[in-house]
Parts: C-alpha cells; structure tokens; sequence
C-alpha cells in the first residue's frame, strides 16, 4: 500500500509546531519555541577550558553555561600539545548534539553546512552520496558532478533531494552555501569567544529543506507569512514542489482540523494500546528506554503461538513509530513476548528493521533477539526528546515521576483560545492555577495573552493558588457576571 505523506505546520506567536503524518497517522512532532530553540548546527567561536585525558576528550565554553564536550577524534587538527597547555586555544565547533540532562553540548570541528541539495564541507577534502540514492548510475552521474563542482581544499555530501537535478541547480545551492561559509571566516576573525558566527534557518525553512520530497503529498501551513517563505525558497531552488505547499484558512485551528491536538497527547502517556488488545509499557532512564510488550485483553487458548507473534509484529509497528514520535535517543531494549517459533522470530525482526528504514535517525542494525526475547539497540540522539521538553520532575514525588511543564501547559491554553474564537468575544475569563505556572502565563506568555485581549474584545485574569496541583489550569469564562463555561 502506498504511503500518504504529510507536513502540517502550526505557526503561533510563541511556538512554532510540525507535525509529520503517514496514512493520516502522526509519525513525527517538531516544536520551537521563542525561548528554546534548537542549537543543533550552530556554528559558535570557542575557548577550551579544560582537558580530560582519560575521556580524550576537551571541554570548550561555547556561551551556553555547560561547556561542550569535544572528542579528540573530533578535531580536524592536532591540539598544540599533549600536556595540556591548549587551554585557551580559540576555534569553531559546530553542535552535532544538544546538551541532555546534565551532559553539555556533544561538538565537532568537522563544519558541515547544509543545504537543500548538497552539504559543504569547508574543512574536510570528502565526497559523499546519499544512502538513499539507490540507482549507480545516478550515483555515479552525480559524484561527477560533485568532483566537478567542488572548491578547492573542501567537501561535499550529495543530500537524497540531488536526485535527478542538473549541473546548474547544484552549483547554484553550492554558491549560496560557499558565501555563507565566507561570512562565518569573517566573523571568526572579528567576533570575541564565545560567540555564535551561524545559526541554521528558522524552523518551516529547515522543515521545507530537510522533509519536502516526492513523497510528501502536501504541506499544509497555516500562515501566510510562512507559507511566502516557504515558496520564494522553493522556487529559489527551482524545485517541482511548489504546487504541494497549500496555505490553510479555515476558522478552526489547523492542528485541531487535522486531529492532531488529540493525537499529541498520546506521545506523554506511559501505556500505549494495540488494536490485538496488548499493549506496550514506555520507561525511560537518562540513557535508557525500556519497551515492554505485553499480551494485555487476549485470554484465548487456541493459536497461541499464532497470537503472540501478532502481537509482537504489532508492537513492533507501534515501536517504530514511537521511536520516531517521541524521538527517542540511545541505548533502547524491547522485551517481546516469548516464542517457540524461530521463522516468527525472523519476520517479527525483519518487519521491525522494514518499519526502522523510513526513520532518518541512525540506528545500530537489529539482528536478533536473546534468549529471553530481548531485542538491543541504539538510536541516534540528536536533539531532545518531546517528552522531555514537555515534561519535568515532578515536585509532589520527588523526582519520581513527571508534571507536564508550565511552557506545555500554556501552549494548551492558547490553542483552547484558539479553538474558542469569537466565543469569547466580551468576555471575562479566569485563569486558576498553580503559584508556578502562573508565573509563566503572566512572563513568559504575557505578550501573547495581551494580544488575544486585544482581539477579542475580552478580559484575561490570573489567579494563583497555592494548593492548586500543578498540572491543574481551571478556566472560567463570565459573560453578563455569570459563569458560561467551566474547563480544566
């Protein structure tokens, strides 16, 4: 069955949210906000501030108050000594992984800058192809072209999106990235450390970049500003895409439309259902998520070894979509159920390795699994995971478990304003909420609330309340001095 692809970008005041859908079921969840943006890419003038030998290893003050971790195996030159008289050498590090937990930024000194057909390497003398070109002869074509093309003393990855595309259109995306790279040089030689010399583009670019190909059917956004962006880029790129870039206008919110509000929820719940009537358990550590499967409702004795294995091809299913939705990084461990069946042993990994092969992150190959049923592996981790933006430890348990943040919980919020509308027009509404996140509505979302005031006509109150759960917002709306609407 062919698979429907598609992109639907949200743009707010505050926050910036994609969803990527297959066959109308979410895969994949992007969020910025103003005051978290991503800084995986960031091009950043350093100072190394200390060596660990035994991690051989640098640390480097990058601006972002845990310092950066630099392998040695990472630099594209040799430290000046090894006694550890480099501290307070200056160079440019790029951000290959956001900090996690109490890690700092993962960095590298091999500068790689992307665009939407090739990748410039300024200080690295490599050709790359895509993986998932697949055709030799298209292979081929385009490593020609790449020798043909590249600058002197520099490299260059050839991205999936190359396929099919002349000379003349790849040398166009290699000039605009030769004159950025020309940009972030001069900084370098003017700009005190630490210091950021690039960031990569904002958000819809790097969506429209990194995931609009022929297999996306359409992408659906819901601004106009963002939907010109998006169009001026894509026929600067002279790309055959433009007619799938489609501007959303309807009154009802766009993610509320689509589904997909409801369908968010399910990325924060630990217990996740199967249409065999199992389900899978999610427990995650710093480095560690755990999926356990289990047979749930099925209480039958006839086909046992018939229906473990359904349930075990359905988790797997479900797995790798988790993988990809809640963007889980590291060290991963399924626990299937048992069974005897060593040909349903087989198709139960090739099914989960076919469902692996459309996720863009790298994962160490699944082989097989352990006598117990355990399968192993690793997934790339690149930035942090939803779940953890959007969550934190919870203060009622010590840590034990988590509380949806203030940031999440105002971002419901506004999309409750928006799917509300005029309904509010002359109204009064009451916010109650914990001390915290209060705080949050009154700060950090304060401009947003004003401006929703301002449009419809209506009047926004923040009550705190210390006994409050913190996951609790209760909201009243008066109209006339009486209460109309009553929601959590």
């Amino acid at each position: 069955m062919a698979i429907r692809k598609q992109i639907i970008l949200n743009i707010r005041r505050d926050d910036v949210r994609v969803a990527l859908r297959e066959n109308d079921e979410l895969i994949q969840f992007y969020i910025e906000r103003g005051d978290s943006l991503s800084s995986v890419g960031n091009i950043i003038k350093g100072e190394i501030i200390s060596r660990r030998e035994e991690l051989n290893a640098v640390f480097v003050d990058i601006g972002y108050g845990t310092p950066g971790f630099l392998s040695l195996n990472d630099l594209f030159y040799s430290m000046p000594d090894k006694k550890g008289n480099e501290v307070g050498t200056k160079l440019l590090v790029q951000v290959r992984k956001e900090p996690y937990g109490t890690k700092g930024a993962r960095l590298t000194t091999f500068i790689a800058i992307p665009g939407r057909y090739l990748v410039l390497l300024p200080l690295r003398k490599t050709i790359g192809i895509s993986r998932n070109i697949k055709n030799r002869q298209e292979r081929k074509r385009l490593r020609d072209i790449a020798r043909e093309i590249c600058p002197v003393g520099m490299g260059l990855i050839i991205r999936t999106l190359a396929s099919g595309k002349d000379v003349n259109t790849l040398k166009s995306d290699l000039l605009e990235l030769k004159k950025i790279w020309e940009n972030i040089k001069k900084k370098s030689k003017t700009e005190s450390s630490p210091s950021v010399l690039w960031e990569d583009e904002e958000l819809p670019i790097r969506i429209t970049r990194d995931l609009l190909d022929d297999s996306v059917s359409e992408f659906v956004v819901d601004s106009k500003d963002a939907y010109k962006k998006i169009k001026e880029y894509l026929t600067r790129k002279n790309s055959l895409l433009l007619d799938r870039v489609k501007l959303y206008e309807k009154s009802v919110p766009i993610f509320s439309h689509y589904g997909i509000e409801q369908e968010i929820l399910s990325i924060f719940r630990r217990k996740v259902w199967l249409k065999s009537g199992g389900y899978i358990v999610i427990d995650r550590a710093e480095a560690l998520t755990v999926f356990d499967v289990n047979s749930g409702k099925y209480r039958g004795k006839k086909d046992t070894e018939e229906m473990i294995y359904k349930t075990n091809r359905e988790a797997a299913i479900e797995i790798a979509r988790q993988l990809r939705l809640r963007d889980i990084g590291g060290i991963i461990v399924i626990d299937f159920i048992d069974m005897r069946d060593k040909d349903n042993e087989r198709k139960l990994i090739e099914k989960f390795k076919s469902c692996l092969s459309r996720d863009k992150a790298r994962f160490r190959a699944v082989s097989k699994l352990s006598p117990n049923g355990l399968l192993e592996m690793t997934r790339e981790r690149v930035r942090r995971s939803v779940t953890k933006r959007f969550v934190e430890p919870c203060p009622y348990c010590q840590g034990k478990g988590h509380v949806l943040s203030p940031p999440y919980l105002f971002s419901k919020f506004t999309s409750w304003l928006e799917r509300e509308g005029r309904a509010l027009n002359n109204a009064r509404v009451r916010i109650i909420a914990n001390p915290r996140v209060a705080y949050y509505f009154e700060t950090e979302g304060g401009k947003t609330l004003e401006h929703s005031c301002s449009v419809n006509n209506m009047y926004i109150e923040i009550v705190k309340k210390e006994d409050q759960p913190i996951e609790l917002v209760k909201v009243l709306t008066y109209k006339n001095g009486e209460i109309i609407t009553e929601e959590i």
